[in-house]
Order: structure tokens, then sequence, then C-alpha cells
């Protein structure tokens, strides 16, 4: 008698090898709105990999760290989803963004943390409103669930890149240290729609 563990391996992959054309298809509108999301994911990871790496406060260095790390793990969730609803995701920075960061290399000291922190507010204002809007016209419900995470992911980034940006304008030092996967309270999730469980962008 095949043990239960070789039963459930065998099934689990026979499930993995179905054929993508068998794969839960998104519409056009959803599948374009994934590409974004994970697009803006991967120009905030090259952002914060710069200043975790030239930035001269710590705590700038530390939320260098922190968006690095929090977006890849996004990025790693939505290409999950992408695989499973058969949508192709870019794998690199957009050349707009290069350039706005080859710019920024440029700067140094005080004046890269004063021009990184006020980018990093400006860019997460502009992706809270671009990720609500996501997550109310979703229509597949997986994808919802990703937007919705999202959102409060970039709700705790922006909130975070105020109060630092506020000390690298002034040169004072935060007196709150910057911590990995800070736990954000969130606002009321939109009504109608559940958190998936198999999304996970709060680790």
């Amino acid at each position: 008698m095949r043990p239960l563990v070789s039963l459930t391996a065998f099934a689990l992959g026979a499930l993995l090898s179905v054929p993508a054309a068998f794969a839960q298809k998104m519409d056009n509108n959803d599948a374009a709105a994934l590409k974004q999301l994970a697009q803006a994911n991967l120009n905030e990871i090259e952002a914060g990999k710069l200043a975790a790496g030239k930035a001269q406060r710590p705590e700038v260095k530390q939320f260098g760290q922190k968006l690095a790390d929090d977006h890849a793990r996004m990025f790693e969730d939505l290409k999950r989803l992408a695989k499973m609803k058969d949508v192709a995701l870019p794998d690199k920075a957009t050349l707009k963004d290069v350039a706005q960061t080859k710019m920024l290399e440029r700067k140094s000291g005080a004046e890269f943390d004063r021009e990184f922190m006020d980018r990093a507010v400006k860019d997460h204002e502009k992706a809270l409103l671009e990720a609500n809007a996501t997550a109310a016209k979703a229509k597949d419900p997986d994808f919802k669930s990703a937007a919705q995470q999202a959102v409060y992911k970039i709700q705790e980034h922006l909130q975070l890149a105020k109060r630092i940006a506020q000390g690298a304008a002034t040169g004072a030092t935060s007196s709150t240290p910057v911590t990995p996967s800070t736990p954000v309270t969130p606002s009321t999730p939109p009504s109608g729609a559940e958190i998936n469980p198999k999304i996970d962008f709060t680790k």
C-alpha cells in the first residue's frame, strides 16, 4: 500500500504539472494591473538597495533595506500569483527608473539622504493612490486580495518615509529606529473583499 505522504506528493506533482493553458486566466485589465504592480515592486527594490548602500544616516539606510526586503517578498508573492494566472511579469526596473536612480547615485551625504527620502515620500503617495484604485477595480479575487495587501504595506512605508524625511530635511536623527516589516494597522479593507491567506504581503 502506497504511504499517504507519497500519495500527497504525487497529487501535488500532478497539480503543478498542469499545462499553462488550463491555468485560471485573468481578464486583460487585471493582467495589466498585475504587471504594473510587479513593476513598481522591482523599481522599489532597486531604490531600496541604493539607499541601503549609499545613505549616510542610519535610519535612511535601514529604510532602504526595508524597502528592498519588503518589496522583494511582495514581488515573489506576485510571481506565484502570476504563474497561477498565466501572466508574464517584467523582470527588471524600467529605463525611466534606472535613469532616475543613476541621477540619485551622483548625490552623496546629507544631500543624498534628503533627495532619496523626498522621492520616497512622493513615490509612495502616488503608489498608494494607484494601489487603492487597483484594489477597487480588480475583478479577480486573488488579485484583489494581493492589491489590498499591497495597499497596507505601502501605507506603512509612506508613514515611515514621512517621519524619516522630516529628520533628513532638518538634520535631526529620528529617535525611533526602523524595524524590519513593522506591523501596520490598516484601515478597514474595502467592503466585499476578503484577504486571501495564500497571498501574504505582511511577512
